[in-house]
């Protein structure tokens, strides 16, 4: 950071006053940033400018969110995307923010039955490696042991009953034992579980949680946070995604809503239109043709179709040939499976049919 030079003159002008300010500002925001992994970004030098000015000079800072939240919802995030690296990282920022080792215990808990058992059980064995390092006991103090209900009351008695055995998994444990645990408040489980639908792309469960957060006292301009703050940890098609459904649900409680693409994340909107569209997509480094190729790939293996729908129509604006995205679809198939492949044949011939372009040979 350049030093701060000052003029001989004893009496400060108004504006050496505030550059000072936003100095010392600036400073103490930079000092508070983690520092990167030795070597982390030396093959990806913007990588790591992105890192420093968005994510922790930016959207660590914004007060939507205390740290104590945000490190909450990071860390099952990173537990959900089986992100073992950043997950490790988290979990030693979350003690460090204020959530306690019974905490962390019962946020891996409760994910992982939104992720999965195998996110859980890595998640499990992370927790204990930085426990130990810290020093902290092994079993977390306040921790409590699995204690069923008797005779529960059903959350929803008739879901599923073509597979019963979900059915009583679903009523009995996650939310007649899980969400009921003391460990954490429902504020905390609600914001949890929007991150992890957020993360996953499960438009359905964010649908659902993000009015079950609202009834839990999760305000609205919160869950706008959360939508943004999880967008940098699984992807900007994750949070568009998000915000759209949240939107559905926040019109359909006649609650207000602002102008722009996405009104229930409007940070989400600058952020699309700056870093992504404004700064990323115009560097010179790639042309707009291989930056559509790459952003085609990943949202055809993550299987998150509306926004493959967007970058198809863009990667042909941007002068890729059917033919070529035809061996793009077939070439990632191969990678991320079957069924992405399947359903990027079907959505690409969607397209070239709203765009009256015959398909490929």
């Amino acid at each position: 950071m350049p030093a701060l030079r000052f003029s001989s003159n004893k009496s400060f002008s108004i504006r050496s006053l505030v550059a000072l300010a936003m100095f010392l500002l600036c400073s103490a925001a930079f000092a508070q940033q983690p520092p990167p992994p030795p070597g982390a970004y030396d093959a990806a030098p913007y990588l790591g400018q992105v890192r420093n000015t968005y994510v922790y000079g930016d959207i660590w800072e914004r007060p939507g969110l205390s740290a104590r939240d945000r490190s909450m919802i990071t860390v099952a995030v990173n537990q959900a995307l089986y992100a073992t690296y950043e997950l490790r990282l988290h979990m030693g920022r979350a003690l460090d923010n204020g959530v306690t080792q019974a905490e962390i215990s019962e946020i891996i808990a409760h994910t992982l039955w939104y992720s999965g058992f195998p996110t859980g059980v890595n998640a499990a064995r992370v927790a204990a490696e930085v426990f130990a390092e810290r020093g902290l006991p092994a079993s977390p103090p306040g921790a409590s042991s699995r204690q069923p209900p008797v005779d529960p009351e059903l959350e929803f008695p008739g879901a599923f009953q073509q597979t019963p055995y979900l059915r009583d998994l679903l009523n009995q444990v996650v939310y007649a034992e899980t969400w009921k645990r003391a460990e954490l408040s429902p504020r905390d489980r609600s914001m949890i579980t929007v991150a992890v639908g957020t993360a996953m792309y499960a438009s359905s469960e964010v649908s659902y949680h993000v009015g079950r957060a609202l009834d839990n006292g999760v305000t609205q301009e919160e869950i706008a946070e959360i939508i943004t703050h999880v967008t940098f940890y699984s992807g900007f098609p994750t949070g568009v995604n998000a915000a759209r459904v949240t939107a559905e649900v926040l019109e359909s409680r006649c609650l207000p809503l602002g102008d722009g693409r996405f009104p229930a994340a409007p940070y989400l909107d600058e952020l699309i239109g700056g870093l992504v569209y404004g700064e990323t997509w115009t560097r010179e480094q790639l042309s707009a043709r291989d930056r559509s190729l790459a952003t085609i790939a990943v949202t055809l293996s993550n299987y998150q179709t509306d926004q493959l729908r967007v970058h198809l129509n863009r990667g042909l604006d941007n002068g890729l040939t059917t033919q070529e995205i035809s061996e793009l679809i077939a070439q990632v198939t191969l990678y991320s499976g079957f069924p992405t492949g399947v359903n990027a044949s079907r959505t690409f011939a969607e397209v070239l049919q709203e765009r009256g372009m015959p398909l490929p040979d």
